[in-house]
């Protein structure tokens, strides 16, 4: 595993193209085709904290953080560069999304996620809630999850 630090910065405007490049090397792998204008709009209209992961200036992952109401979050548009998959930086985000998570008294974190990242949130203790067969797209189902915190 790859101990490279990430740099954590938050998402800007003149982020967005090479956020849609990251989005692209991770399609049709990891997200669906039909997913692509969702991320378009949620770049544009951003009201949430996002966050880039950076080393050495390339973006290497990025992942968002919405707040719903006191005591519920989620977390999403969460991906890594796939030729940078398992080198630790999965792990980093989830780091780095408890730490901002914390101070908000949080009882529970919804993740919508697909059938090619579930394994990898169960590691932090979510459980899946429903399945749903092509949810995102064709070949691609998707798996609701809660991480629910004592």
């Amino acid at each position: 595993m790859n101990k490279t630090k990430l740099e954590f910065r938050n998402y800007k405007v003149s982020n967005y193209e090479e956020c849609l490049e990251l989005f692209e090397a991770n399609c049709p792998a990891y997200f669906a085709v039909e997913e692509r204008e969702d991320y378009r709009e949620f770049l544009k209209s951003i009201n949430d904290q996002y966050f880039l992961g950076y080393v050495n200036g390339s973006l290497m992952c990025c992942f968002g953080i919405t707040n719903h109401s006191k005591g519920l979050s989620s977390l999403s548009w969460i991906m890594v560069r796939p030729s940078q998959h398992k080198k630790g930086y999965g792990h980093q985000m989830m780091s780095h999304f408890f730490d901002n998570i914390q101070d908000q008294s949080l009882g529970k974190v919804l993740i919508a996620t697909s059938q090619h990242a579930n394994k990898f949130f169960e590691k932090y203790g979510a459980e899946q809630l429903e399945f749903i067969e092509d949810g995102w797209g064709k070949g691609m189902h998707k798996i609701n999850m809660e991480i629910v915190f004592p």
